[in-house]
């Protein structure tokens, strides 16, 4: 393939369609974005003075067109792009740059992109004085974070800063680049996801050996960006969160003049402890409300008012259609078949159930997160340990002090986050669980032999709070067994 500037300077189209007008930036070894005129959009139109039709090129669209570069071409394999466009194609979100096209020119991909005239947020960085604007680029960013976290697969960004969160012609801050480049899943075979993204704004655990994507970090990246916005420089310099995994170091606190509930935002966004940071869907919801973090009952509130609405909605319906027949594929139906294939002996469906029950807990229902954590948690439970086995995850032997906990910092972070997300959801419809899920959480923060193996940072003040927090449950379940243990644990915790 001929050099993308040749090409440019002696007016060939490329892809016999794009005439490239000129470079709007470099993704440092991904790719080249150019602005670019569609030849296929411009009107024909006849000129007096010459007497024939001639072709107007203001009249043609502008489009911005990512070209990767050869070596990433080579990496991926032109299949693998084609995967991954396919996916993205049918994300549509208003906080998203929805890709317009995707080709392979002379074994070249390149990705075709709305022109956004606005820029991006780059020209922000240190000048964001509207704290109304300010909690805007928080709500549009993370609303569109939340559309990918939520998307099925789940699609991780990893390269999340403020050049990729463009300004659209309505206005809207939306992220770029999601598209070829993004990472779904959470174990992408045949991608080192390492190597991906801009170093200041990548998380601390992408540097740890065997990283598995998730979506705690974009949340870091986003941290990232928004402590530039604010203060106009990274928060660990170019080295990002390789520096603070080394030093375990935080960043300088936000010395500007803005709210205490952005700066505690960007602070637990920023957290070394990927439990600690908020989700890009609660992060939407603060943003909207202007309050960092949001009240408890207020949460419950608006979920029991949404409660209220969905029964009176669904009485309605039920009268007005008395013969419509009950829905079928409801989350409990689609729960019970995932249980099925879940407690079988074989690897491949136990992995296939688990997929749905990560599809259930996408939609907070706390049963689905409950048995995925039971799958990667610490438990010393014979269905616990039979599916580690079965997944090939490799757990301390019954000899040590923490038996049958795995041994991927990784995988127990993974479990750490469900744990937290079923604290946080708070759903009164499943004490017990609550119950054990928190009680669970506070043991990894309350023992020596944990931090030892740098799983979590030893927390006793953190662990204590979560045992109170898991006997209030425990209370309202009936189960002495689990209210016993959290005794046992307090007591242990006030010698």
């Amino acid at each position: 393939m001929k050099d993308i500037n040749s090409i440019a300077a002696n007016d060939i189209l490329f892809d016999g369609r794009y005439k490239l007008l000129r470079p709007l930036s470099s993704d440092g070894g991904t790719a080249d974005v150019w602005l670019a005129l569609d030849t296929n959009t411009i009107d024909e139109v006849y000129d007096d003075e010459v007497d024939k039709i001639i072709s107007d090129e203001e009249t043609g669209i502008k489009v911005a067109i990512k070209i990767y570069r050869p070596k990433n071409a080579l990496d991926l394999g032109e299949q693998r792009f084609r995967e991954e466009f396919k996916i993205v194609f049918n994300c549509h979100h208003t906080n998203l740059v929805q890709p317009i096209n995707f080709s392979i020119y002379e074994g070249i991909p390149y990705l075709v992109l709305p022109y956004c005239q606005k820029g991006s947020s780059e020209k922000l960085q240190g000048k964001i004085k509207d704290i109304d604007e300010l909690w805007r680029y928080i709500s549009d960013v993370s609303a569109g974070l939340a559309y990918l976290h939520a998307f099925n697969p789940t699609i991780v960004h990893h390269d999340i800063k403020p050049a990729n969160v463009l300004v659209d012609d309505t206005g809207n801050f939306a992220i770029t680049d999601f598209g070829i480049s993004s990472h779904r899943g959470f174990n992408r075979e045949g991608y080192d996801e390492n190597q991906s993204g801009t170093m200041a704004y990548m998380a601390p655990e992408r540097f740890r050996d065997e990283y598995e994507s998730v979506p705690e970090s974009d949340i870091w990246s986003f941290g990232a960006t928004l402590y530039e916005l604010i203060t106009g420089r990274m928060p660990f310099g170019e080295n990002g969160g390789l520096e603070q995994l080394q030093n375990h170091k935080s960043c300088a606190p936000v010395k500007q003049p803005i709210p205490k509930d952005i700066k505690n935002l960007v602070s637990d966004c920023l957290s070394l402890d990927i439990t600690k940071r908020p989700s890009a869907e609660y992060i939407c919801k603060a943003a909207q409300a202007k309050k960092y973090p949001l009240k408890n009952k207020t949460g419950i509130f608006i979920a029991g008012g949404m409660m209220i609405i969905a029964v009176i909605v669904a009485a309605i319906l039920f009268i007005m259609l008395p013969d419509k027949p009950a829905p079928v594929n409801s989350m409990e139906e689609r729960y019970t078949h995932a249980m099925k294939l879940v407690d079988s002996d074989n690897a491949d469906n136990l992995k296939t159930g688990l997929s749905i029950l990560d599809s259930l807990g996408k939609m907070s229902y706390v049963p689905a997160l409950y048995e995925q954590v039971l799958t990667y948690g610490w438990y010393s439970d014979s269905i616990s340990v039979a599916r580690k086995r079965l997944l090939g995850i490799d757990i301390y032997p019954d000899t040590t002090a923490v038996k049958y906990m795995p041994k991927s910092k990784d995988i127990n972070d993974k479990a750490i986050n469900l744990f937290s997300r079923i604290k946080d959801l708070q759903d009164e419809k499943y004490p017990c669980i609550n119950a054990d899920a928190i009680y669970r959480l506070a043991c990894y923060y309350a023992n020596d032999v944990v931090s030892d193996s740098r799983i979590v940072v030893k927390d006793e003040k953190r662990a204590e709070a979560l045992l109170v927090q898991a006997l209030g449950w425990a209370q309202k379940c009936n189960d002495e067994k689990i209210r016993n243990r959290i005794i046992a644990g307090l007591d242990k915790m006030n010698k």
